[in-house]
């Protein structure tokens, strides 16, 4: 596999993962993961490690817990395998180590954390000089030089990525990273057991039907201490009493793994025997079942601890706590203002009072000018209606003076018909229905803008006269529709003179009356 050397000062450990991980066709997450969680446990190896972490880790621990407790990282397998002591520091460290990815000052930090501990390793990427490693290794056993190979490779790309990312390597880090797809694809413990299962099956059967066949049922730890076969029960016996010595009750302790999955005890041993050794395969199984029981209840203790530990309860309560802080200060906040707009308010409603009190005061001076001036006009019109009255009078007078003999006539006439008749005259200016009233008195007048008259008035006249210029449409058509429904005699006034108006109640009642010869005006 060829690395592309890329000059990208920006670089850091998830965009290098990403850049691998198109090479070999995996999950980026993977390289990514492996990195942080083998330096998270890299530094769980000592007190002084774990102080120094910590110093880093209580500047802001919150946010280091939250960033970890979100990130797949501290489900590797790597961090899942380590005792729960290395896991605690190993969940604060990965936090740490995911901040780091973007905040350079605390990325500084790590580093010369790491470098104070792995200075071989510093020297060796900042040198570009493997022989340094290689003196490192030489020097330790085979089992040690594994583990401690593990750690250093996460350690030194890290190194490389953010100390030497122009010049590495290549030949190293290709190594490293073939190590790393070996673990992940090759290592049993990241193996699916349901497939290795299904792959071995045959010979699983083959292994359990001998078991049925020699020595019975055996599926927990109770079949063991209670089976016929003296060989099984003293091999369990010899457990129990293990247990017992560290003062564990193996009867409480597996009381919920009654039901063992025989086929994952019988697994490891059909992968690595070539043939099958009944002796083995009942030390297999008695064992197994003792040791899969303390490594389920042993996981469910671990969940339980991760789930309830004091440090998770702690920083969900600071969560909480600076949530109760923000929500005080923001009613705090919320109070002030509203004091400020209540107070607002009250000066507002003040001012607004103010104003429409001032408001109201010249409403009422500016209704009363109206007033007072309507009253003014009322009384011009009434006079100039008067004036208008005498003026027609005087006018008709005139035009008519040659025909006052005649005129002296129509009263007699007029008064000879109202002595038979009666006559009521609807409309006309008040003063001049006043002073028609005063000459003939047993005429009937009413006001032409008085729509709301009793219309039974209207039952005795025998003759009805509309002077239309002073009334309106309502007082009009309230008499007119009787007048149609009793089919009443009525007439028209177009005069304001007083003498000629009574020549047009005679001419029309004359008419009326079919006595032509009295129509002679």
């Amino acid at each position: 596999m060829d690395i592309e050397v890329r000059n990208n000062r920006k670089i850091n450990v998830s965009s290098f993962s990403k850049i691998i991980a198109e090479h070999l066709n995996i999950d980026s997450n993977i390289i990514r993961n492996y990195i942080f969680a083998n330096i998270s446990i890299s530094l769980t190896r000592s007190k002084e490690m774990k102080k120094d972490i910590d110093k880093i880790y209580y500047e802001d621990r919150l946010k280091y817990y939250n960033a970890a407790i979100n990130d797949t990282c501290i489900n590797y397998t790597t961090i899942k395998q380590a005792n729960i002591e290395q896991e605690i520091y190993s969940r604060r460290i990965v936090g740490v180590l995911i901040e780091g990815e973007t905040d350079s000052m605390l990325r500084s930090k790590i580093i010369k954390v790491l470098r104070k501990y792995y200075p071989i390793i510093y020297n060796a990427v900042k040198k570009h000089d493997k022989k340094i490693l290689k003196n490192r290794y030489m020097k330790m056993d085979l089992i040690t030089r594994n583990i401690e190979a593990k750690f250093d490779a996460a350690v030194y790309l890290y190194f490389a990525i953010y100390i030497s990312p122009e010049i590495v390597d290549q030949g190293f880090v290709i190594s490293i990273l073939n190590d790393i797809e070996e673990f992940e694809s090759k290592n049993f413990i990241n193996e699916n057991i349901e497939m290795e299962i299904e792959n071995y099956k045959n010979k699983i059967k083959e292994v359990n039907l001998l078991i049925k066949q020699k020595f019975g049922k055996v599926y927990n730890f109770k079949d063991i201490l209670r089976h016929k076969n003296g060989e099984i029960r003293k091999l369990g016996e010899i457990l129990e009493n293990l247990f017992i010595m560290n003062g564990i009750n193996i009867e409480s302790m597996f009381e919920k793994s009654q039901f063992i999955c025989i086929e994952k005890i019988i697994l490891p041993y059909v992968r690595m025997a070539k043939n099958e050794d009944s002796d083995i395969i009942l030390f297999c199984i008695v064992s197994g079942i003792f040791v899969q029981s303390l490594i389920n209840e042993y996981k469910k203790a671990r969940k339980l601890y991760f789930n309830n530990i004091e440090e998770s309860s702690s920083y969900k309560l600071s969560i909480l706590e600076e949530q109760i802080s923000e929500v005080k200060k923001e009613n705090i906040s919320l109070k002030n203002k509203l004091d400020y707009f209540n107070k607002e308010k009250l000066m507002y409603e003040k001012r607004l009072k103010s104003e429409l009190s001032k408001l109201d005061s010249i409403y009422k001076l500016e209704m009363k000018k109206k007033e007072d001036r309507i009253r003014i006009l009322e009384n011009k019109l009434n006079e100039e209606k008067i004036l208008k009255l005498d003026l027609e009078y005087l006018k008709e007078y005139e035009f008519n003076s040659d025909t006052n003999h005649r005129i002296s006539d129509c009263k007699k006439r007029l008064e000879k018909y109202t002595i038979s008749k009666k006559i009521i005259i609807i409309g006309g200016d008040k003063e001049w229905r006043r002073r028609f009233r005063i000459k003939y008195p047993e005429i009937r007048m009413l006001n032409g803008f008085n729509e709301n008259f009793d219309i039974r008035i209207l039952n005795t006249a025998d003759y009805i006269f509309f002077y239309t210029q002073y009334m309106n449409h309502s007082t009009f058509h309230r008499a007119m529709d009787f007048i149609k429904l009793n089919k009443c005699k009525f007439g028209y006034i177009g005069k304001t003179n007083i003498d000629l108006v009574e020549g047009e109640i005679i001419e029309k009642i004359v008419t009326c009356e079919g006595n032509h010869e009295e129509s002679t005006y």
